[in-house]
């Protein structure tokens, strides 16, 4: 029977959820609001100091790898993680105090459950601690595995060359890696169904915190399998009540603003309507998700004990407040002002933050590298005819100290030659045709020299130099600097890299040269950093980004963008330069924007939030 014992445990939950649905709601809002009051400073302070007792103001891409894998880096992970997943407990405890009172028909007023929830924190948050580090545990030797498959199979070649080629080993490698995290998953999962009752264990007090892990083991002894099943259900149904929600609303936008285009107002106020629709159905879908999960654990709980007793009657005592708790109309009212505000500043905010002038630079990312192949004196040529404002050129030592124009640490990707750069001379570097892989027009392509490339783009085009380390450089940035004044283009000439530390040499050697920090994530405040201007992951490129750094004097540059529409929006924020594989593109966005009505650009501001596309006309 056990379709039977499926569908009426289905009911159970269902008529629970109708019966205290609105006391779940209001926890949910309370939940909500100590989230966003208490988590949210709290991280940033816990940041804030981990970044200081690091030594530097900011800590981007490697150093922050470094910094997670130390002991302290770990620490914070299981600090942060241990506080995201007690606000998240709480609320859950109190959704499973709310659903005992359902199941025996006695209505729990919401800061009753509450009030029971936060008396409860402390052993919440030593069981979440408890979880997070023995999920660390279960994980480590299998992330540690995936490590070494990484390092054995693919350490021989430079990472571009196994992502662009894909040879068998890749896939080899790859399987590998997925069969570790898929085994991780299955562990992991086995874990958690074992910990599915310690929390309902501890709101219970039927175990304390010391014990409640222990305790949901040997409850889920015997019911493991029908534990997963139900919440690898819950997981499927919570995906597609999400996705469907989601969809929904991001339908109604691309449906609804495109009307409204001719009228800056009546967009302004349609926008900020659509992200409060989309706010709402967030807080609905999160809000059911929760609810339906704390209902569940709680009915299967229940089923494990053996009836309608699981939680001691001093939990389910009766709340008048709760009972006759209503939703009055003097409440809708406020809530619908609350939402027309919300409305309306969510508007004026994007308004103020769209730019209708722009000052935006094109960069072509190692040359026009869409149209020919990257780095080469063919790519910076065709830069230059597209009217780029910029070329970027990735540059890197020899084995007999020439200073070359080239990304990676070897040639496999863009030649098939097992050589490294740095194991290279000049002589046979200059042997290896890098273009034939792009297209075989570019047979002739070599990867030239800084010099070449330098005296190529004199007078024509300003040059923004990488700089390139593998663990093999000498003397990298002196030599840079004095082919850059030997050709006499200082004026000309900007640089940056993924290390500060080279930015910092470079600082010490000329300290008035313009010099900028590369990176694709960080953590603490970069727009302290000594440098001249920030280049930026497009993703960490916000609008409140862009303005704090060009407050505190700094450029921004966005990277890798190679769409109208993206080009469209990084420009509305006001970035600096755009870097881009499609130099040509980035200028025809530029020309098209300086026809367009405030209208139009708010539209294609927001665009990629609506999954619109911006029509472009042909030239």
């Amino acid at each position: 029977m056990p379709n039977e014992r499926w569908k009426t445990l289905l009911r159970d939950v269902a008529a629970d959820f109708r019966r205290s649905y609105r006391q779940l709601a209001l926890v949910h809002v309370v939940s909500g609001t100590i989230a966003g009051a208490v988590l949210g400073p709290a991280v940033t302070i816990l940041l804030h100091w981990l970044v200081s007792t690091s030594g530097k103001s900011a800590l981007s891409d490697l150093d922050i790898v470094f910094f997670a894998l130390s002991p302290i880096g770990l620490i914070t992970l299981v600090v942060v993680g241990a506080l995201i997943l007690t606000i998240v407990a709480l609320e859950l405890a109190a959704v499973m105090i709310i659903g005992f009172g359902a199941t025996q028909g006695r209505p729990i007023h919401f800061s009753a459950a509450i009030r029971t929830a936060f008396h409860r924190a402390p052993g919440i948050l030593r069981v979440a601690a408890e979880v997070i580090g023995r999920s660390l545990l279960v994980a480590t030797p299998f992330l540690a595995g995936g490590g070494a498959v990484y390092f054995f199979l693919l350490g021989e070649h430079d990472i571009n060359y196994y992502l662009s080629e894909k040879p068998p080993i890749f896939w080899v490698a790859a399987g590998l890696i997925g069969l570790l995290l898929a085994s991780m998953m299955i562990v992991l999962l086995r874990c958690f169904s074992s910990w599915f009752f310690a929390m309902p264990g501890l709101v219970t007090e039927r175990a304390a915190a010391k014990e409640a892990l222990s305790f949901s083991k040997q409850l889920t002894a015997g019911r493991r399998r029908w534990v997963v099943s139900w919440l690898a259900a819950w997981v499927a149904a919570s995906a597609v009540f999400s996705s469907i929600s989601t969809g929904i609303v991001f339908g109604l936008g691309r449906m609804i603003v495109p009307r409204f285009a001719s009228s800056l107002g009546l967009l302004v106020a349609v926008l900020g309507a659509v992200v409060v629709i989309a706010t709402v159905t967030n807080f609905v879908v999160t809000f059911v998700n929760r609810s339906v999960l704390g209902l569940l654990v709680v009915r299967l709980f229940g089923d494990a004990i053996g009836g309608d007793d699981a939680a001691p009657a001093s939990l389910i005592e009766n709340d008048d407040r709760g009972a006759n708790w209503r939703i009055s109309g003097r409440a809708i009212a406020w809530g619908s002002l609350v939402a027309a505000t919300v409305a309306f500043i969510v508007g004026v905010g994007v308004l103020r933050g769209l730019r209708l002038e722009d000052h935006t630079e094109i960069t072509a990312h190692r040359g026009a590298s869409a149209a020919a192949p990257e780095n080469t004196l063919a790519a910076v040529r065709q830069a230059i005819t597209d009217g780029a404002d910029w070329v970027e050129i990735d540059v890197q030592e020899t084995a007999d100290g020439e200073v070359i124009v080239f990304h990676d640490s070897d040639f496999k990707k863009v030649a098939g030659v097992e050589l490294k750069v740095w194991e290279a001379t000049l002589e046979r570097v200059q042997g290896i045709d890098i273009g034939s892989w792009f297209d075989p027009q570019f047979s002739g392509e070599r990867a030239p020299t800084i010099g070449s490339v330098l005296d190529l783009c004199k007078g024509k085009i300003g040059v923004n130099i990488e700089l390139k380390y593998y663990g093999h450089d000498e003397r990298l940035e002196q030599r840079v600097v004095d082919i850059v004044e030997a050709k006499g283009m200082v004026d000309e000439v900007v640089l940056m890299s993924l290390e500060y530390g080279a930015i910092r040499k470079i600082r010490e050697l000329r300290p008035d040269w313009t010099v900028g920090l590369l990176t694709s994530v960080s953590l603490g405040d970069v727009t302290t950093l000594d440098v001249d201007f920030l280049a930026v992951n497009a993703r960490g490129a916000t609008a409140a980004f862009v303005k704090s750094a060009q407050r505190s004097g700094k450029q921004v540059q966005v990277w890798t963008v190679n769409d109208a529409l993206g080009m469209s929006q990084m420009m509305s924020r006001g970035v600096d330069v755009i870097i881009t594989d499609e130099p040509a593109l980035g200028v025809q966005v530029l020309r098209e924007r300086a026809r367009l009505s405030p209208p139009e650009r708010l539209l294609l501001e927001i665009g990629g939030f609506l999954g619109l596309k911006p029509q472009h006309s042909e030239q």
